[in-house]
């Protein structure tokens, strides 16, 4: 059953959101404060674009190039225990060339290498990933390429599967956030290793602990990845957030400094987040309905959120609506068993979503208290 808003507990929530409001660019929020980024781009979960600037403009992606080598990797279908071996590499460009420091012909397992691959941005992890699922660095980076068309960056060329500088290696900030989207909800291994601090794994027989480049994740709380990336010609990064219901993808491309490219993502985010509507979608300490009481004939219990939920709803003027799923009026209702559930929207993108459960605090007999001190019964008893 999808309505909008029309319940009497979500009458102020109908009434803000029914309410005449100008799209994004009339808002008079401005554009978010960007510094450095020569080329940026925020957008929501549906790919919906909330500010943008210069976002099909060519650049090096440098090493946010790793999220579609990892994506390939894993669609390889290899098992996580396979073992890779490092193998010989380039000497040019290598040099200054971040690095986990296999030996040639050391190996590692898989599992270990995709691990230090999007924590510590190692290059040489990233060539012999590409050597083990491809046989040749030209190989994989036409699976990339593959890759690429089908999840539908159109403006991407991928020429190896580490991110250095290589003429032809290039895409836009508008296809890394889609490439960024599509890894954080179609692989798990992804979206996990990105959000982590540290990995530690054996290299060259002894136990290493590799640390995250992402240096803005420690510091705001709700970013969820993804990955960094520094070339000469600038930094980078292809950003993650979640707060209240709304989730957030921005890359930054093109930024003189390191910190820069992390100061323009959290302005991006910062502006999104403060401009959209803070609601609260369900409380558990209002009533949504009653239900007969299952334990005594003639009364009813109260059937509640199982937990609070606010949603952020972005001030383009499109509805939102929600879709609710409950037990029939005539349900016995027992303490603690579920009782429906609700998904909030607004268009495309799923604002917030909440479990309904009759009232948990009720014990079976508590209608059959005789004690005269005990507290007044969250019970009602029906009219005749």
């Amino acid at each position: 059953m999808t309505r909008t808003l029309m319940p009497a507990a979500l009458l102020a929530l109908l009434l803000v959101l029914l309410a005449p409001v100008p799209a994004v660019a009339d808002t008079g929020l401005g554009a978010p404060g960007v510094t450095e980024a020569q080329a940026w781009i925020v957008e929501d979960s549906t790919g919906r674009v909330l500010a943008e600037s210069n976002a099909d403009a060519a650049f090096a992606p440098a090493s946010i190039t790793k999220v579609m080598t990892a994506m390939v990797a894993l669609d390889a279908g290899l098992p996580m225990d396979t073992e890779v071996a490092m193998p010989a590499h380039p000497e040019d460009g290598w040099q200054a060339a971040q690095v986990a420091g296999y030996a040639v012909g050391e190996t590692s397992t898989l599992e270990d290498m995709l691990e230090v691959l999007l924590v510590y941005s190692a290059n040489d992890v990233g060539y012999a990933i590409a050597e083990k699922v491809a046989g040749s660095q030209g190989a994989f980076a036409d699976l990339m390429n593959e890759k690429a068309a089908e999840i539908g960056m159109t403006r991407t060329t991928f020429k190896n599967p580490h991110g250095l500088e290589e003429d032809g290696h290039e895409s836009c900030a508008r296809d890394l956030a889609l490439m960024g989207r599509y890894a954080l909800t179609h692989y798990p291994f992804i979206a996990r290793m990105v959000r982590t601090h540290s990995v530690t794994v054996p290299v060259n027989g002894e136990q290493r602990t590799f640390y995250s480049t992402d240096e803005l994740m420690p510091v705001y709380s709700p970013l969820i990845g993804i990955k960094t990336g520094k070339v000469e010609a600038g930094t980078t990064f292809l950003g993650a957030a979640r707060k209240d219901g709304l989730t957030l993808y921005t890359c930054v491309l093109g930024c003189v400094t390191d910190w820069g490219r992390f100061e323009d993502t959290r302005a991006m985010m910062e502006w999104a987040f403060d401009g959209a509507t803070g609601l609260t979608l369900a409380d558990p300490d209002q009533t949504l309905e009653t239900l007969p009481f299952a334990y005594r004939f003639g009364f009813s219990v109260s059937v509640r959120a199982q937990a609070a939920v606010t949603g952020l709803l972005w001030p383009d003027g499109t509805e939102c609506s929600y879709t609710r799923v409950a037990l029939s009026s005539d349900q016995l209702g027992i303490p603690g068993e579920p009782a429906g559930a609700c998904l909030w929207r607004q268009g495309d993108r799923i604002v917030g979503a909440c479990a309904y459960v009759v009232d948990p605090t009720v014990s079976p007999d508590a209608a059959w208290s005789s004690d005269p001190a005990a507290p007044p019964l969250p019970l009602q008893r029906k009219a005749a």
